[in-house]
């Protein structure tokens, strides 16, 4: 019997042999990765695939992926039944993608009754009520301090006007400087104390609102959480796209004498747990408001404590103007101003120390709170399933920033991603095998500090397996399968994520599919790997690799091509072992050289070098010249002998991009015309590119002497050398980009751009840069220097692609993929 596949992604149906089933394959659409289920003697005719999270092309991770979470048995059935919520379009396409009949009075009936609560002690009570007391008083403190302040300001306004009566000219005029000046710069010092106590917080993306209307199992199912942890119900639910989630008064303060609670869900959260572990997230943000009173007064610490960090760091464009006055005016009136900063800078100092006196108090006060919450969740869904639910956030957390990685890299060819909590999930999947070893690495890690508002994770994990909990709720569903239509919810909320971040220019034309994307990427990554195997592992920017502007063989039989590619593939491969071992020194020499420069500009700038500051001993400026000159030496000795073979890999790589060409190779060639079309436009690109490595490394080392040189402005803001050093390098950069953009301006971007049709200087600097403003040229040169790397690397890994594909027509093996090295690129 034919078995019927459903991709989950795209919906697509598409048959398969029985023979097949149990076996991966991509879908021919959407090219998502599925597995073919099995077609037992009762199956229905349609049976969907299983779709695989993760993606063929696994990411090398900074941390990994926790256990998988385990089932428990159930408890006696005593939960309350009630008629499941109707079961929408999407919710049926969701559970039929998962293969498997949609039930929602299933996972709504699976709660085996209540869970046990948490007992605080009456020592803990009073605890709280003592912290609560010490939180208001600190701002009571300050207030006290303005009140200080005024004080003294009206006792010089009063008592010291002898001052306006004192002789006449130059000391009339100086004597009205000593009365005016403090009262001036003690206005603006009070202002500035009282502005954190009416300011409000800077505004951010508000999330998008759920009713019960809407989403009428989502809320079910949270009551059913909150039921069995004895927590009110939230009136409202809102969503976002953060790795997070939280349950809150939902008009602040104005919400503590009911119960009128907003539960706030990261989409990317639902997307990357299953029902077990999503209802133990739940429950922990409810079990804080288990205990009413409790909740109250941690509430207000939490306020508190919060509003004390906001006012501490944050800024506005009142202390951005108290910065222009005091450095545009002239000195004779800016002398005030800068007096007024001073007295701000003591006045958050102060600030500042109330602020680490409240954290320390209130630390421990919160972290016993957050285990009374882990509690809960425990109770809820068992002590493995929490182990496994904190693993799984780890993961996702860290995923969250390859993801925006990834949304920097899209947007460069004017694409962004539809659907951000999908492109985290895949993320996720792309960490790979280590990743319990990562997560392991990362709970060890991280310690509990006297500071600290959370507990370590490691105790926590411990202090959950001590309940030895079971749980009373064991479904595992995905949690998106709570949702009318989870795809839809995610990509509107993705939208109103890149508008509170980019702004409202961002629009739906902009949004792409997050699989095509993903295609993309994983191609990138293939390439790469290609690029590694041809050149394994020798290929680096500190060797410009120079394409011959013209064929190498016009005109001759394609039999000729075929032996001049082989014997200089054999030549390549012959001399690989000894060309290795001389790219490794003159990459140590090349990072040699690098050192002293940034010493010998440290050095030029009067500023002291200690011993620990680099890997060499450049203590003094002898030995900065010597390391120099020896470096270089070693960098033109070790030069000549790398270039036969980097000769050969080009030979090599330009002889099989010729064969693709010739008829009866193109015909054998998957999507032929299409790809030799772009490899011509990256050759030529190519060309040009490689020309500009030179500027490019003049580049990388001019941002690496600025690197040196900026941390110690704070350090010596006297030394006028320092300062000179830097401003003349900040010129030097300058007029290195605008010769890099001048001669990339002359050739296109050879990849698909959504929006336009760079040139390649364009694609790497889009945006004009003031000259004048540091901040402004420092960002042209990282992105340069970061962004030219991958490119070169791309547009060679394109090439190397086909020329692999086409060796493997004539038969040649594949070569095996380097070992891993930590790489150097420039």
């Amino acid at each position: 019997m034919a078995i019927v596949v459903t991709c989950r992604n795209c919906q697509a149906t598409f048959g398969a042999k029985e023979a097949d089933a149990g076996r991966r394959g991509k879908c021919p659409n959407c090219k998502s990765e599925l597995i073919v289920p099995e077609a037992g003697p009762s199956a229905p005719a349609t049976i969907t695939a299983n779709l695989v999270e993760e993606p063929a092309q696994r990411r090398q991770p900074a941390v990994g992926a926790g256990s998988a979470a385990k089932s428990a048995p159930a408890g006696p059935p005593t939960a309350r039944r009630v008629p499941a919520p109707a079961v929408s379009a999407g919710q049926a396409a969701q559970a039929t993608a998962a293969g498997s009949t949609y039930n929602p009075a299933s996972i709504l009936n699976a709660f085996q009754g209540s869970i046990e609560p948490v007992r605080s002690a009456g020592g803990y009570r009073l605890a709280v009520v003592l912290v609560l007391g010490f939180m208001v008083l600190l701002p009571v403190f300050y207030v006290a301090l303005i009140g200080l302040v005024c004080l003294l300001l009206g006792l010089h306004a009063v008592y010291d006007t002898a001052l306006l009566h004192a002789g006449r000219g130059r000391g009339a005029l100086l004597a009205v400087m000593l009365y005016s000046a403090p009262l001036l710069a003690g206005a603006i010092l009070v202002f500035f104390m009282f502005k954190p106590l009416l300011a409000r917080p800077m505004k951010q993306g508000k999330p998008r609102s759920l009713n019960r209307e809407q989403e009428p199992l989502l809320f079910a199912f949270v009551d059913r959480v909150c039921e069995a942890v004895n927590a009110p119900a939230p009136s409202r639910i809102d969503v976002d796209c953060y790795v997070n989630a939280s349950a809150s008064f939902r008009r602040g303060m104005w919400s503590m004498l009911g119960n009128d609670l907003v539960l706030t869900l990261g989409l990317p959260l639902v997307a990357g747990l299953n029902t077990r572990q999503f209802a133990g997230v739940v429950a922990h943000e409810f079990g804080h408001f288990s205990q009413g009173a409790g909740m109250r007064l941690s509430y207000l610490v939490r306020t508190l404590s919060f509003w004390l960090t906001r006012v501490v760091y944050e800024r506005d464009e009142w202390d951005e103007r108290l910065v222009a006055w005091s450095q545009g005016l002239d000195i004779r009136i800016g002398i005030i101003f800068l007096f007024a900063r001073l007295f701000v800078w003591l006045t958050r100092k102060t600030l500042w120390l109330l602020m680490m006196l409240g954290h320390l108090v209130s630390g421990i006060l919160l972290r016993q709170m957050e285990y009374d919450a882990d509690c809960y969740e425990t109770r809820l869904v068992g002590s493995d399933v929490f182990e496994s639910t904190m693993r799984r956030l780890i993961l996702l957390d860290v995923a969250t920033q390859g993801a925006f990685a990834d949304l920097g890299e899209f947007s460069k060819e004017g694409r962004l991603s539809d659907d951000f909590p999908r492109l985290i999930v895949a993320n996720a999947g792309q960490i790979g095998p280590q990743a319990t070893k990562w997560v392991d690495e990362r709970i060890d890690e991280e310690s509990e500090g006297l500071f600290s508002t959370h507990p370590a994770p490691r105790d926590r994990i411990a202090h959950a397996h001590e309940e030895a909990a079971p749980g009373i709720f064991h479904v595992e569903r995905p949690a998106r399968d709570l949702f009318q239509n989870f795809a839809a919810l995610s990509k509107t909320c993705t939208l109103d994520l890149y508008r509170s971040l980019f702004g409202k220019q961002v629009k739906l034309t902009d949004l792409h599919p997050v699989e095509q994307l993903l295609a993309k990427q994983e191609q990138f990554a293939d390439d790469i790997k290609s690029l590694k195997r041809f050149f394994q592992n020798t290929f680096s920017l500190l060797r410009p690799l120079r394409l011959p502007q013209s064929s190498l063989t016009e005109g001759a039989p394609a039999t000729h091509l075929v032996v001049e590619l082989k014997r200089a593939r054999q030549s390549m491969l012959q001399q690989l072992p000894e060309h290795q071992r001389l790219f490794t020194t003159y990459d140590q020499a090349d990072t040699d050289w690098l050192e002293a420069e940034m010493a010998d500009a440290l050095f030029n700038a009067r500023v002291k070098v200690k011993a620990s500051d680099f890997k060499q001993s450049l203590t003094s400026p002898q030995q900065t010249l010597q390391a120099r000159a020896a470096a270089r030496g070693r960098l033109e000795q070790i030069s000549g002998q790398l270039v036969p073979l980097e000769e050969l890999a080009i030979r090599r790589l330009v002889l099989a991009m010729e064969l693709a060409q010739r008829d009866e190779v193109a015909a054998r060639l998957s999507t032929a015309q299409e790809r030799l079309a772009e490899c011509e436009r990256i050759r030529t690109a190519a060309a040009v590119a490689s020309a500009q490595v030179g500027v490019w490394l003049a580049l990388r080392n001019r941002m690496a002497v600025l690197s040196t040189l900026l941390p110690r402005l704070s350090e010596a803001r006297d030394n006028a050398s320092l300062f000179g050093s830097v401003e003349k390098n900040i010129g030097l950069l300058v007029r290195q980009i605008r010769d890099f953009q001048n001669e990339l301006s002359h050739v296109r971007y050879p990849f698909h751009h959504a929006k336009a049709d760079p040139t390649l200087s364009e694609f790497l600097l889009p945006q004009a840069f003031n000259e004048s403003d540091w901040s402004a040229v420092l960002s042209a040169g990282s992105a340069v220097v970061e962004g030219f790397p991958r490119l070169y690397a791309r547009m060679f890994g394109r090439m190397t692609a086909l020329a692999e594909e086409v060796e493997g027509l004539l038969g040649l093996p594949r070569q095996a993929d380097p070992v891993e090295s930590e790489e150097k690129t420039g």
